[in-house]
């Protein structure tokens, strides 16, 4: 770790008004692939990505890599994930939110609120989910909801999932607004409908927004028309995060100015070649080398217990 007095941004290796993480406020209506394709279209920039995908139907929070910071997405933790949801009791639908097809309306009056806030919390903790039909795994090369569209649905094994909280918001008759906490990997329109599964009157997901996804918050994000604005005005850097945000909680390793070459060579780094203190290290753990002046050169790892040297992992100069 940097020093109190050493914290500085870490400036990215080739600098530039676009490369670097950013995150996007995502519209409705849009694919996070369609928000790709226009920043790609905006900077000019064909290498990006993007971090944890939102159905079209969401909104929030889309952290997406431009450049060189693509290498850096293997290193960033997006759990947990902070979520805002509106559920609808009462129906059911193939997509399991309201794009869908109404597959059944339950004919029994709306369950007592003590019964849905039950029904909620009974989901907290770990646990298998199934995910939906209608989504952007694939198969066969294949997203789901392709498959699903032909007539084919395609049922993936269930997985791991773990839901921190569930803090409801509102409760009007049949209308449930809810803030869940969760891992990654968790589909909360799956959710709404297993909840609706539980107390036996189905349910499906009305509206979602993401407001956190591991370290990146709704506070930072870049509302889309302002995005598209600066693009064109000037200022749209002002909107890409500081790596030492991102990274700031692995350890540091400073090196002199004549290692560059070195490290894209792909050289291993031993103690007494680095000019900061040698941090305490787990094996495998992700370690920033850096400049003199702060510049990012590399990410580093000690490969096992009986291992001095770090390894490079990702070069990004």
């Amino acid at each position: 770790m940097l020093k109190k007095e050493d914290q500085k941004e870490l400036y990215s290796p080739r600098p530039s008004l676009w490369e670097g993480i950013w995150v996007i406020d995502k519209p409705p209506g849009r694919t996070s692939h369609q928000v790709l394709q226009r920043i790609r279209a905006l900077s000019r920039h064909r290498k990006m990505g993007h971090i944890g995908t939102l159905d079209p139907l969401a909104t929030g929070v889309l952290p997406v890599c431009v450049g060189w910071a693509t290498k850096l997405i293997p290193f960033i933790s997006l759990s947990p994930k902070v979520y805002r949801a509106q559920m609808v009791l009462g129906r059911s639908t193939d997509t399991q939110d309201v794009s869908g097809r109404v597959l059944r309306v339950s004919p029994e009056p709306t369950p007592r609120p003590e019964a849905i806030v039950k029904a909620c919390q009974s989901f907290v903790g770990t646990q298998q989910q199934i995910p939906p039909v209608y989504s952007a795994l694939k198969f066969q090369g294949q997203p789901l909801y392709r498959w699903a569209r032909r007539g084919k649905p395609v049922v993936k094994p269930s997985r791991e999932i773990t839901i921190e909280s569930i803090r409801i918001l509102e409760i009007d008759r049949e209308v449930v607004d809810f803030e869940a906490t969760c891992s990654s990997g968790t589909y909360i329109r799956t959710l709404c409908s297993d909840i609706g599964d539980r107390l036996g009157c189905g349910a499906y997901l009305n509206t979602l927004r993401r407001t956190r996804s591991g370290p990146f918050t709704l506070e930072q994000a870049v509302p889309w028309e302002i995005l598209e604005q600066a693009a064109v005005q000037g200022g749209q850097e002002a909107w890409r995060l500081p790596l030492d945000f991102i990274l700031g909680g692995y350890p540091q390793v400073r090196v002199e100015e004549a290692w560059k070459q070195k490290i894209r060579q792909g050289c291993w780094i031993e103690p007494e070649e680095a000019l900061s203190e040698w941090p305490a290290l787990q094996p495998g753990e992700p370690v920033c080398v850096i400049s003199p002046e702060n510049q990012l050169l590399a990410i580093y790892h000690l490969p096992g217990e009986l291992k001095r040297e770090l390894k490079p992992l990702r070069v990004l100069i």
